[in-house]
């Protein structure tokens, strides 16, 4: 019997995620994020999130992450809530 790998729902959510062999302040901020599989194995496809990248040079363009890379990821309900949470634990340049 044949099972299918389950993903999380990322609908609708901003995730921070960070993978495997890059530093802890390296993390990925998506916007849009779903899986879709290439070449037999799963991405995570999403837009950088306004905010993630110095000067916004990424913002809006759409990246793949391996998921068999990924290390952690944190969901949030907004980029709203995302920016109220880092806020507590980083100064303006460390957001992620």
């Amino acid at each position: 019997m044949g099972s299918m790998m389950q993903f999380p729902d990322f609908s609708n959510k901003i995730v921070l995620v960070y993978l495997m062999g890059r530093p802890p302040d390296d993390g990925v901020l998506l916007e849009h994020a779903v899986f879709e599989i290439q070449g037999g194995r799963p991405f995570i496809i999403g837009d950088f999130a306004e905010g993630a990248s110095a000067n916004d040079w990424v913002a809006g363009v759409r990246t793949a992450l391996a998921w068999d890379t990924v290390q952690q990821y944190f969901m949030f309900d907004s980029m709203e809530d995302y920016m109220a949470r880092a806020s507590q634990a980083f100064n303006a340049e460390q957001f992620h």
